[in-house]
């Protein structure tokens, strides 16, 4: 007897004198067997997990490198933008724009003989005169 007066009772399973023990043993497993597929799905959620961070840290890394190697080639293109303004500046002087015209290009001074003088309504070439003596001066 309990101290509150009341006669203890014990949990006793229901059993029939001709329940088997292999019925309680399935009984008893098919809760077992719950457990143990909420468990496995439980792993097979964490490896999952597991896998796709993996997977994001990898897709991370190879972007930061993308990036990084955007950036040294930005710093390249700015370096190249400032050479080239430079460059700009330098060859924007007279005296460059006519030395560099006849060594790269192959331009000339044109000469007296190589000028047009153009008038309204006519077009004169403007010649020295030649004479034939002053030809044969020269000679």
């Amino acid at each position: 007897m309990a101290i509150t007066g009341r006669p203890t009772t014990r949990h006793h399973t229901k059993t029939t004198p001709d329940a088997d023990i292999g019925e309680l043993f399935v009984q008893r497993f098919s809760i077992v067997r719950i457990y143990v597929a909420i468990l496995l799905l439980l792993a097979a959620a964490i490896v999952w997990s597991g896998i796709k961070t993996a997977e994001s840290i990898q897709q991370y890394h190879q972007d930061y490198k993308a990036l990084q190697d955007m950036k040294k080639q930005e710093r390249t293109l700015q370096i190249e933008h400032q050479r080239l303004l430079i460059e700009q500046q330098t060859f924007s002087a007279t005296p460059q724009i006519a030395s560099r015209a006849v060594s790269e290009l192959g331009m000339y001074t044109p000469t007296f003989k190589d000028k047009l003088i153009i008038q309204p309504g006519a077009a004169v070439a403007v010649t020295e005169a030649v004479s034939p003596t002053t030809v044969e001066a020269g000679r």
